[in-house]
């Protein structure tokens, strides 16, 4: 995919900047959780993958309930799915 040298713009929010390149007004770059629902459903293309950002999420609790135990295992099986979902640029095709 041929980029060329347009002009710059610059938005205030991500949103703007996804509607814009949704819009076919020009490229962007966001973190996949910004753009998964686009993507999936063909609004936006991630032509050269996405970047694992090395951020970690904690999830704190006073005390460990079953509760808690049960909610916090759930969310790292969701977190783990949702990783798994990313494309990576070897993932991506055309």
């Amino acid at each position: 995919m041929a980029i060329g040298n347009g002009t710059r713009e610059e938005y205030e929010h991500f949103y703007f900047m996804l509607e814009a390149a949704s819009a076919g007004l020009g490229v962007g770059i966001a973190p996949w959780p910004y753009v998964t629902e686009d993507i999936r459903f063909g609004k936006l293309t991630a032509t050269l993958g996405f970047l694992e950002s090395g951020h970690q999420y904690v999830a704190l609790r006073r005390a460990r309930s079953k509760r808690s135990s049960i909610f916090c295992d759930w969310i790292a099986k969701e977190a783990l799915d949702f990783r798994d979902a990313v494309p990576t640029s070897s993932t991506i095709t055309g």
